[in-house]
């Protein structure tokens, strides 16, 4: 089985990705986790569901638990 990725879903991953780097210096360490919590959490969400329901419920939900870790 063959996934194809959509041209839309690639290029919104490469911004994403190249914003949040960029703006990684002026964040602390919990917005940074949940940044990186959503957006691993939305292309999961997509992945598995196909639509924009799970794509933003993957986003939420990975936000949260982003937010959650804290490496003291």
């Amino acid at each position: 089985m063959t996934m194809k990725i959509p041209r839309f879903l690639v290029r919104t991953a490469a911004i994403a990705a190249l914003l949040s780097t960029l703006g990684a210096c002026a964040m602390t360490p919990t917005e940074r986790n949940a940044g990186i919590g959503a957006a691993a959490g939305g292309a999961l969400g997509y992945v598995i569901t196909g639509g924009p329901l799970g794509t933003i419920g993957g986003a939420a939900a990975g936000g949260l638990v982003g937010a959650s870790i804290n490496h003291h």
